[in-house]
Parts: C-alpha cells; structure tokens; sequence
C-alpha cells in the first residue's frame, strides 16, 4: 500500500473533497420530486440537498473556507499524492464534559475503503485533540459504523430523543437581548437542547456561511436571556420542509434544568406564528418532561465519546 499521511486541509483540496463525497452517491435525486436524476441537471440546491455543502466545488470552497477561518480541524488523508479521504474536526469550546473536538464529517472515496484510511483520520485527529489539550473527542457514528468506531475506543455518551413541543405561550420579548452571529455563546455554557452534533455546529446552523436560497433564506433567531437556573441563549431555526415548525436549541449551564428553557422556547415560537418546536433532549430528561410539556417522540440520537 502507497505510503499514508494525513494533513490540514486547503482550499486547493475541494476538487478533490468533492469527488470523493460524489464518489459515494449511488443515485442522484431531485430535490422535491426525489426522482433519479442527472447530477448535471441539479442546480447547486439541488446538489446540496444529495449530500450537502461537498458535493459541489463552488458550496465546498465557501464551507471549507468557513471552517478554516474558524479555526476548526479539516483534515486530508492524501496516498501517492492523491487526496483518498476527508475528515472534519470541530472545535467545540463548552462547559465541563460538554468541551471536545468533534468529529462531524468522515468520508472516504469508495476505492480507497477498507484500506486504513478512515482509521488514519480519526488517529489524526486524537493526536490533534490531544495537542489541544482538550479532554475528549465526540461524534455521531452513521448507521452501520458503529463497529468501527468501537475498534477505535470510542464508546456511546449520549443518547437523545428528538421530540416535539406545542407552540404555546408567550416569549418574555423585554427581557432578552436579540443575538447576531458575533455573539456566540460563552465557553461557560453547553448545548443543552438541540445538540445534534455539538455546540459549535448548533451555532453554525443559526448562522450558515452558505448563501444559498432555499437554506440562508430559512428564519432564524436567537436571544441571551436570564431563566431560573442562570443566563441562557435560546435559538429557533426554521424547518426546511415545514415553515409551520422550527427547530430548537438552548445554551445552559451544565446543571441547570431544562424546564425553563423549554418554555421560553415553546413562548418564542408561539410569539412568532408557528406551531411546534422541535427540540433534541438527552433521554433520561425526556420522563420527567414529556407529560407537563406533552412531548411527541420523533427520532433518536446517540452521540459517542473517546475520552483522553
């Protein structure tokens, strides 16, 4: 086998970035009709709903860019002067258990699986979490690569319900200061409701680097507000495919409860003409809450960690 390295992604890199999440669509889509279709007859809308940002050079390039001007971790895998594989690390600075690099986007072009390079990735970026001295690095394991990731030391940490929540109330609209992108949450905070990936990604999604219709067009907003159990930033986030419900999401204290932020955020988007919220809770929460809040299952999520 051609010897292996690992190194910082550049945007020299995209073509190569985009040809390899390509290299693992099976079929294109459509993006309303989901009929079969062309990739050369999608738009770049249509593009990004197969897959997202990576599947066109032009969407790559600005998400690459945005990552990099972050300070994220966005890594190639390159064999025989090749680029084989990518890997996303995002530096997610939270409060206590909450602080990790999380590993968002895994993707290895289909000639090059099996052959040790998405396990190079991940020991890339241990080695990167270590240097940062942070104490864990996370990710959300795609169905089927459960295995793998157990090889590697990583372990289920946190499993969630994606359940949703009536609109109902009002939001405290004078109490709360509106939010831009500038304002992200203090490190001393986590993503309590809504942490799909972590709270850096949580944030991105309230504040996309993509200009694109159909996506930056969504509703968004988000507040700093003072709730039973300390200051917290709330979010609400526009559904894609129902504009009558938004998504949820709620920057706490580690132990602060759960139950002030859910009913400032059921007020908020009650206030704002929609119907329902959906909000992602870690499961043992999710007993306690379901009868005052009337909570719907939805989904569930299990996030993984290898601790340092």
């Amino acid at each position: 086998m051609e010897t292996l390295t690992v190194r910082l992604a550049t945007l020299d890199d995209v073509p190569a970035i985009t040809k390899i999440h390509c290299s693992t669509v099976s079929a294109w889509r459509h993006p309303e009709s989901r009929a079969v279709v062309a990739y050369e007859d999608l738009d770049l809308y249509g593009r990004w709903r197969n897959g997202g940002p990576w599947m066109s050079v032009e969407l790559c390039a600005v998400h690459l860019d945005a990552l990099l001007s972050a300070h994220h971790q966005p890594l190639v895998a390159v064999a025989g002067g090749k680029v084989v594989g990518e890997a996303e690390y995002i530096l997610s600075a939270e409060a206590g258990a909450f602080s990790s690099l999380h590993l968002s986007v895994l993707y290895v072009d289909v000639a090059w699986q099996g052959r040790g390079v998405g396990s190079a990735l991940v020991a890339a970026g241990i080695a990167q979490a270590h240097r940062l001295g942070l104490p864990a690095v996370t990710t959300q394991p795609e169905a089927g690569a459960e295995s793998f990731y157990t090889r590697l030391g990583f372990a289920p940490w946190r499993m969630a319900k994606e359940m949703q929540l009536r609109a109902e109330g009002a939001f405290p609209a004078d109490a709360a200061r509106v939010l831009e992108a500038k304002d992200a949450p203090p490190p001393t905070l986590a993503l309590r409701i809504g942490r799909y990936q972590c709270g850096a990604q949580g944030w991105q999604t309230l504040w996309p680097s993509l200009e694109l219709p159909g996506w930056s067009t969504l509703r968004r907003w988000a507040w700093r507000v003072n709730l039973d159990g300390g200051m917290a930033i709330l979010g609400l986030r526009e559904q894609l495919t129902d504009p009558s419900q938004v998504d949820g999401y709620a920057w706490l204290l580690p132990e602060a409860p759960l139950e002030p932020a859910l009913g400032a955020l059921r007020g908020a988007a009650a206030t704002l003409g929609f119907s329902a919220v959906d909000v992602l809770l870690e499961s043992g929460a999710v007993a306690r809450l379901r009868e005052r809040f009337r909570l719907e299952f939805q989904n569930r999520i299990v996030l993984w960690r290898k601790d340092l």
